[in-house]
């Protein structure tokens, strides 16, 4: 059988870098550097703080008088001997600042978790596999891999970060994922299709690249 140049080319395009028949801006990425990330798509809304409550048997003190013969600093030191003593008394009890002392000083905050368009990131990782980093690309440059009937909710367990080496200064290419809401959204471009709701296959293929690196999905918030 004669092979003419299309052919060869039909033949090649799928194992050839940077194939043209993935969707923009996927068909140029084969190069770039990806970065996986597992998502806390549903938070807790935060604990509120507990109100300050009046420690019993104290008695209000904003306005006392001088008490003749005793200095300021003298009542300064007083007052805070007395608030050092009650916290003592009472540890994780809110206090009162009394006359001269300084307001009890509120409890060092935990630093802010890193977060990854706007969802906490619990663990990320430069992806290495070629197979995985290739499926990754088919999947989001290809028109048939979505398909109407996303969820009504998203919450996006799963990131993914491109970023293309011959564009450093431009922004990476992210996506997120919820598997659970089947759909997909990406932001540094122009999503490129119609629909973002996942076909079966592809909330299948997806699935497993989530568990090949974290196990099984949560029942909720992937």
């Amino acid at each position: 059988m004669k092979i003419t140049f299309v052919t060869a080319i039909a033949l090649v395009c799928p194992l050839a870098a940077g194939c043209a028949s993935r969707t923009a801006p996927f068909h140029q990425l084969d190069k770039a550097q990806i970065t996986i990330l597992r998502l806390q798509g549903v938070e807790a809304p935060p604990a509120p703080a507990p109100a300050a409550q009046p420690v019993p048997g104290l008695p209000g003190l904003p306005g006392l008088p001088p008490i003749p013969g005793v200095s300021p600093e003298q009542l300064q030191q007083v007052g805070a001997a007395l608030q050092q003593g009650l916290q003592q008394m009472l540890p994780g009890v809110p206090l009162p600042a009394l006359p001269g002392t300084q307001p009890q000083q509120a409890a060092s905050q935990q630093p802010p978790m890193p977060r990854f368009q706007g969802f906490v990131i619990l663990a990320q990782q430069t992806l290495a596999d070629a197979d995985v980093k290739g499926e990754i690309l088919d999947l989001f440059g290809s028109k048939k891999s979505f398909q109407a009937g996303a969820g009504n909710c998203f919450t996006p367990g799963l990131g993914i970060s491109i970023q293309s080496p011959d564009k450093p200064g431009q922004p990476p290419v992210d996506l997120l994922v919820s598997i659970n809401c089947n759909q997909a959204k990406g932001t540094g471009f122009n999503w490129p299709y119609p629909v973002n709701g996942f076909t079966p296959e592809t909330s299948d293929r997806l699935t497993k690249i989530y568990q090949k690196f974290w196990g099984q999905l949560p029942p909720s918030g992937t």
